[in-house]
């Protein structure tokens, strides 16, 4: 269910876009005045443009942008290129643009496609993300449980926003005393804070099905008790390993200062990265 605050950045932001759109179609269809013949016979435009096309076509780009600040997104962002699309491909085909034929198909259509492509790409995104979710509460409630010890972090040399696409190998030791299993998947993860091999995390699985698991980074302070627990125990297991490498937080931490002050990092990123890795060194 949408919130409140992306209602109103949706409803703002197609409002804008279709007041740029009407704008537009305005604009483009007073263009026939510069047939006088056409005109006469057709009466299809009377007047020049006034003077509000001048400022809606601003004001809804305005109104746009900040309905997709304030939640509106992609639908946002589709609507303004469907509308200006629009503008142009219906007076083309009603005919009321005869000296611009050529221009109302391709600039319209130009625009209509650029607005259908993230509208479908947005749409697919959002039913995988919804389905990603439906697995992630469906394996809390009923998968199996298990702490998690990576044993390969492999990159695959692709990045996303400068952050590595790795495929994480890990064997999971259930809670139930069962025997361990081996789960592998490909994750996004932030260039400041990569797994290593040797850590642990809280896993959550389905016993049948091997592509159908998750595991836990970050616990926030609001998670069920039962969470806090997988936490816990993920942290237990992970003393001895700790103990055995207690330099690799360092070393990470010296290679993150020199990418720092080489300015690779940002400050804010620099400042994610110490506060994710000073808990580790024991600071």
């Amino acid at each position: 269910m949408l919130k409140g605050r992306t209602w109103i950045g949706m409803l703002t932001g197609l409002a804008g876009a279709g007041l740029m759109g009407w704008a537009l179609f305005t604009a483009f269809t007073a263009a026939c005045l510069e047939s006088a013949a056409r005109v006469a016979a057709s009466g299809s435009c009377s007047s020049s443009p006034s003077g509000w096309v001048a400022l809606a076509i601003p004001g809804g780009i305005v109104l746009a942008v900040i309905g997709m600040f304030l939640g509106g997104g992609f639908l946002v962002f589709a609507g303004l290129f469907l509308a200006v699309g629009l503008s142009a491909l219906i007076p083309t085909w009603l005919g009321l643009m005869p000296d611009m034929e050529l221009f109302g198909w391709l600039f319209g259509g130009i625009f209509f496609l650029c607005g259908l492509l993230p509208l479908f790409l947005g749409l697919a995104g959002g039913r995988m993300l919804a389905r990603k979710r439906e697995l992630a509460e469906t394996l809390y409630q009923t998968g199996a449980k298990g702490v998690g010890t990576i044993v390969e972090v492999t990159d695959t040399g692709m990045t996303i926003n400068d952050n590595p696409h790795v495929k994480i190998r890990m064997r999971v030791d259930p809670i139930d005393g069962g025997p361990p299993v081996e789960r592998s998947k490909t994750v996004t993860v932030s260039r400041v804070a990569i797994p290593r091999a040797g850590e642990r995390f809280p896993v959550w699985y389905d016993r049948a099905d091997e592509e159908k698991w998750m595991f836990g980074v970050d616990m926030e302070d609001s998670a069920p008790a039962d969470v806090k627990d997988m936490f816990a125990r993920a942290r237990a297991a992970g003393g001895d390993a700790a103990d055995e490498a207690d330099d690799s937080p360092v070393a990470e931490l010296e290679r993150l200062t020199g990418l720092w002050k080489d300015g690779a990092l940002t400050d804010a990123e620099f400042a994610d990265a110490k506060a994710w890795l000073l808990p580790k060194i024991g600071r």
